[in-house]
């Protein structure tokens, strides 16, 4: 706390009361969160043709769609909340990936420096940019900002206050789950055979998810906005921008293996 402001009143009983006003000096850097950035887990049945993991690595599907610390198989999903109660942006991979290695992949931070870097849109005062907020196994970047570590007193309030913003988006995915129950039975999605279907299919989930929050509202009156129209969503004449190129590597068909 940087001190404190003196204010003088009269109260209901004509009496002079003085009272005290902390003057906190925050960081402008918690200044410029206008979305959050977290990743969920969507489950799937085991992969492989058995029961048994094959024994050579690179050739071991089990493993490649396995997370020790969720410990079951799936995908994971990385998700952008924005204020107006809709997903921004979606990316999903296997689940084997850490939060911070899926970010590495998407490039949430690459495509919003292509986007407000240079454009005198999103800069503010000393360059910095408009940031995504999330948990801390993120690295800090231009664009992305995990809690402090080791905080000071000034930074564990900014902590618990957007903590408490972040919880939005973990409400996102639970509204996920409770309107497309087809996940609540994994053991009929196969990534084995239907891998490329079953990914599709859950980044149209999200964007139906989307839609119906247009539809019927969202919990962005918790940041006081309203919602977009489906008309304004999913404009007829719009001029769709291809995404940032993201290399993945080759696609192994472990079929063929």
């Amino acid at each position: 706390m940087d001190g404190h402001i003196e204010e003088f009143r009269i109260d209901e009983n004509g009496n002079d009361v003085v009272e005290a006003i902390n003057v906190l000096n925050f960081d402008f850097n918690s200044f410029r969160i206008f979305g959050f950035l977290d990743d969920t887990a969507l489950d799937t049945a085991r992969t492989g043709d058995s029961q048994r993991r094959r024994g050579v690595f690179d050739n071991d599907v089990q493993r490649t769609f396995y997370s020790g610390y969720f410990r079951r198989h799936g995908l994971k999903c990385q998700a952008v909340y924005l204020p107006n109660g809709l997903l921004g942006s979606v990316f999903i991979t296997e689940m084997r990936q850490n939060d911070n290695g899926v970010q590495n992949m998407s490039g949430p931070n690459n495509y919003l420096l292509q986007l407000l870097q240079g454009t005198g849109l999103g800069e503010f005062i000393g360059g910095l940019l408009p940031a995504l907020y999330c948990d801390g196994i993120f690295s800090v970047l231009a664009t992305i900002v995990p809690r402090y570590v080791n905080p000071t007193t000034l930074d564990r309030l900014i902590n618990l206050r957007l903590a408490g913003e972040r919880q939005i988006i973990e409400h996102v995915f639970a509204d996920h789950r409770q309107k497309f129950r087809l996940y609540w039975v994994p053991q009929y999605l196969h990534m084995m055979t239907d891998g490329v279907k079953i990914r599709r299919m859950s980044l149209n989930s999200f964007f139906i998810q989307n839609c119906i929050y247009c539809l019927h509202g969202t919990r962005c009156r918790y940041f006081g906005l309203m919602p977009p129209s489906i008309e304004e969503y999913i404009p007829l004449d719009e001029v769709l921008h291809p995404p940032p190129a993201v290399d993945l590597g080759d696609v192994y068909n472990f079929e063929a293996a």
